[in-house]
């Protein structure tokens, strides 16, 4: 439905007119509201070429969310928060979750729900040693979906991960008036804690040690919306 946009992007991404490649890609995403993870990851190579790094990782994540298991993605993604000088070490719990996409665990516990209630009524009905184990095996991924599900969930919807797509300065409060903390360059994934008029009130993950700060909103870009 789109080729001939897709085509005409690639195109120009060959002849280095990145910029116009940018165009097109986000025209897609924004104006005909294409989600798909390969037309994320190729505006995110058309930004890094065309020296935006932030925006660059903005869209490598956003792919990355849609197709988490894809290897070049993956590969994409490692390369730009290392030239990022991100710290991307997850827990257990980070690793696992990120080898699903929301969609296919809340597939995946759809699916088990319904063979569940199914095998639970002919249970009912028959009282088999099949149905028994059948069923008890059912629950057995129910309690591993369940969590899993809520996990997943909570972390695209409750925590608001971001990343700044611009170098700019963190200030103590929202507002120019309020003195400047620290400089933090583009590329850095943060989670957006409030909002304030123009200004969110950011936390960065990749480096524990600084504090919340405040930066303008449109420095920062959602990965989850």
């Amino acid at each position: 439905m789109y080729q001939t946009q897709i085509d005409n992007a690639e195109k120009n991404f060959k002849e280095g007119n990145f910029s116009r490649t940018v165009e097109i890609y986000e025209s897609l995403i924004q104006i005909e509201k294409v989600n798909n993870p390969y037309i994320y990851y190729n505006l995110s190579n058309a930004y890094y070429r065309n020296g935006n790094l932030g925006k660059a990782i903005l869209n490598i994540e956003k792919a990355l969310k849609l197709a988490p298991r894809d290897s070049e993605i993956k590969s994409n993604a490692q390369h730009l928060h290392s030239i990022a000088g991100n710290n991307m070490q997850k827990n257990l719990a980070d690793i696992v979750l990120q080898h699903f996409s929301l969609n296919e665990i809340t597939i995946a516990f759809s699916v088990v729900l319904i063979l569940f209630i199914m095998s639970l009524s002919l249970l009912l009905i028959k009282r088999s040693l099949i149905f028994k184990k059948f069923t008890a095996s059912l629950i057995v991924f129910l309690i591993v979906c369940i969590p899993l599900l809520c996990l997943k969930g909570c972390d695209e919807f409750s925590v608001r991960k971001a990343v700044l797509v611009s170098t700019s300065s963190i200030r103590s409060g929202p507002g120019n008036n309020n003195p400047e903390i620290f400089i933090l360059p583009e590329g850095k994934i943060v989670s957006i804690i409030a909002k304030s008029g123009d200004w969110v009130n950011i936390k960065i993950e990749s480096e524990n040690e600084k504090l919340p700060g405040w930066v303008k909103s449109n420095a920062v870009g959602s990965v989850n919306e």
